[in-house]
């Protein structure tokens, strides 16, 4: 027998600490290089545009709708 397949669609929040020149630049910071709870910015990047990733914390993980595929 085979199992049915679905596709589950996620919604995840993530609280991240971050220091950066200010909140904008932080918030924009964060969208751009956090990436499945982790930090994917380079230690280049991280020079140039001032700003260190402290934690990434998952704070919901809820799925919101499944479709069985045919």
């Amino acid at each position: 027998m085979v199992m049915p397949t679905f596709d589950v669609f996620l919604a995840r929040t993530y609280k991240v600490r971050i220091q950066a020149p200010d909140e904008f630049v932080a918030e924009r910071l964060a969208e751009e290089f956090v990436s499945t709870a982790h930090d994917i910015s380079t230690p280049e990047q991280r020079a140039e545009q001032n700003f260190e990733i402290l934690d990434i914390e998952t704070t919901d993980n809820s799925a919101f709708d499944t479709i069985e595929l045919q």
